[in-house]
C-alpha cells in the first residue's frame, strides 16, 4: 500500500509541476510584442476598409440599419450573444466612433497604454464585426481571438513606444542588457498558451470539417479542385490541373493530414519546425 501510495502522490507532484510549469513559468512578452503589432495592423486594415461605405453600411438608411440587426441577431429576451458598442450609439455618432476605433486601435498597436488600450481596441474592433456580422468571415473570428487573448499578457512590454520610453529611461550605467527591461510574468505565458491551444483547437475543427464536407469532397481528394473551380475563387489559373487528379488529390490529402496532424505534433519541440513549414506550404497554397 505505501508503494501504491507513493506512486500516486509521485504522479500528482509529476503532472501539477509540469500543468504549473506549462501555464504559469514567468515570459518574456517579446512573442506577445510582435502578435501584437500583427493583430494591431490586420485590425486597421480590416476597420478602414468600412470607412468608404461607413454611413452606406450602418446609417439607419443604409444596408445594415440597427432594426436589421436586431431581428437577425438579437432576439428580444436574448442577453448573451452578439453585442456590439454601435448598438447603442445614435447614428450621428458612427463616424466619431469609427475615428475614435481607429486611434485606439493605433495605439494598440504602437504599445501604449497597456492592457487598458489593448482591451478598448479590442472591444472596438469586434464592435465593428458583431455590428456587421453579415459582412465577416474566419478571418475576423480569429482576429478577434487574438486580440482578446492578447488583453490577458504584458503585450506592450515588447517592441512598443513604452518599451523605448524605459529603455531610455534605464540608467546609462546599468549592467543589465536592454531586453532586461522587460517584466517576466506568468500572465504573458497564459496568453500564449491559450492562443497556442486555441489556434490548435481551430486547425482540428476544420480538419473535421473537411471529413466531413458533402459528398466526400476531401476524402477522394477532390476537395482542393472544388475550392479552385470556384468562380472567382483561385489568384491562379489551375484549370491546367483538371486532367492531373493524382496531383489534385495528393494536394487535398496534404491539406487535410496537416489539419489533423498540427494540433498534435506541434507540440513537440522536433517535429515543430516541420509542422510549421509544412503550414506555411499549406496555407501559401490553399
Amino acid at each position: 500500500m505505501q508503494s501504491i501510495t507513493r506512486y500516486f502522490n509521485d504522479l500528482s507532484a509529476t503532472i501539477g509541476a509540469a500543468w504549473n510549469r506549462l501555464w504559469f513559468t514567468p515570459t518574456r512578452a517579446t512573442t506577445l510584442g510582435g502578435l501584437r503589432i500583427a493583430t494591431g495592423l490586420l485590425a486597421l486594415l480590416a476597420v478602414a476598409t468600412y470607412l468608404p461605405d461607413l454611413e452606406r453600411w450602418f446609417g439607419e438608411d443604409g444596408m445594415l440599419p440597427m432594426a436589421l440587426i436586431r431581428d437577425l441577431y438579437r432576439p428580444e429576451g436574448q442577453i448573451l450573444g452578439q453585442r456590439s458598442v454601435f448598438d447603442v450609439l445614435p447614428p450621428e455618432w458612427i463616424t466619431p466612433a469609427y475615428w475614435i476605433s481607429l486611434g485606439l486601435i493605433a495605439l494598440y498597436t504602437l504599445g501604449v497604454g497597456g492592457r487598458w488600450i489593448a482591451a478598448a481596441a479590442t472591444v472596438a474592433t469586434i464592435s465593428f464585426f458583431t455590428r456587421a456580422p453579415l459582412v465577416i468571415g474566419e478571418f475576423e473570428q480569429i482576429l478577434a481571438l487574438l486580440m482578446i487573448y492578447l488583453c490577458i499578457g504584458r503585450a506592450s512590454d515588447a517592441f512598443s513606444l513604452a518599451a523605448l520610453w524605459r529603455k531610455k529611461d534605464a540608467p546609462s550605467n546599468s549592467q543589465h542588457p536592454a531586453s532586461s527591461i522587460q517584466h517576466p510574468s506568468a500572465l504573458n505565458t497564459i496568453s500564449l498558451r491559450l492562443i497556442q491551444i486555441h489556434i490548435a483547437l481551430v486547425h482540428l475543427m476544420m480538419g473535421y470539417a473537411q471529413l466531413a464536407a458533402p459528398e466526400s469532397a476531401w476524402w477522394s481528394g477532390e476537395g482542393i479542385w472544388l475550392a479552385a473551380g470556384r468562380p472567382g475563387m483561385p489568384l491562379v489559373d489551375l484549370s491546367g490541373l483538371e486532367d492531373n487528379f493524382r496531383v489534385l488529390a495528393a494536394w487535398s490529402h496534404a491539406m487535410t493530414i496537416y489539419l489533423l496532424a498540427q494540433p498534435i505534433f506541434i507540440w513537440n519541440r522536433l517535429a515543430r519546425p516541420l509542422v510549421l513549414a509544412l503550414g506555411a506550404c499549406v496555407w501559401l497554397s490553399f
